[in-house]
């Protein structure tokens, strides 16, 4: 069970208040992971408060994990303490911020996509439909199954029974060397979401 701590309540006793509500509307004593929504610009500097705040609720055993989203290097550099578990970004073929993804995994910080499949734009995309054609499997599943080979915690967004059963029906193949290119081949720096910076 994960839930995030909203931006205008960063500061040590609206974070604390945040997560008393949110394990009230969820019935339970603690959640499994707890991350920051995002470092917030419009309240500069606020986000290490809110982290200073999140180490204690891990001790107190409110919460199992703590992590962080949207965070570029120099939020997580600004960070005191404990490492992020998680820091959850935009994330998908078309912005795939191979790097920032790499240097994540170096320092501990498992990535995790929001949007892992580009909105549902990557989907189409010619290089990724004959890759499904070839392996029998949706192009949805060719995405999610390129985001687990290269270490990333992925997590696609479906009401539809159907979809999330065939979301989770990835675990019977393998991308090649040569697909997994081909798909790294895609990054175009296509952002779709809010820009940290900006944000």
């Amino acid at each position: 069970m994960t839930t995030k701590l909203w931006n205008d309540k960063h500061l040590k006793d609206d974070a604390r208040q945040a997560l008393e509500t949110s394990l009230t509307k969820l019935g339970l004593d603690h959640v499994d992971l707890y991350l920051i929504h995002w470092p917030a610009v419009k309240f500069p500097g606020r986000f290490v408060e809110a982290w200073d705040a999140m180490q204690t609720f891990k001790y107190e055993g409110l919460v199992r994990s703590i992590g962080v989203s949207n965070f570029n290097q120099e939020h997580l550099d600004a960070l005191n303490g404990a490492t992020p578990a998680i820091n959850q970004i935009e994330m998908h073929p078309t912005f795939a911020q191979p790097a920032y993804r790499e240097s994540l995994l170096k320092q501990g910080i498992r990535p995790e996509a929001w949007s892992p499949l580009g909105m549902s734009k990557d989907l189409a995309n010619p290089v990724i439909e004959a890759i499904a054609t070839e392996l029998g499997k949706t192009p949805a599943q060719v995405i999610i199954r390129w985001h687990l080979q290269l270490g990333t915690v992925v997590i696609p967004k479906s009401v539809t029974p159907e979809r999330i059963a065939s979301n989770f029906d990835v675990f019977d193949f393998q991308l090649s060397p040569e697909q997994i290119a081909q798909i790294n081949g895609l990054d175009a720096g296509a952002r779709l979401g809010g820009d940290p910076l900006e944000f």
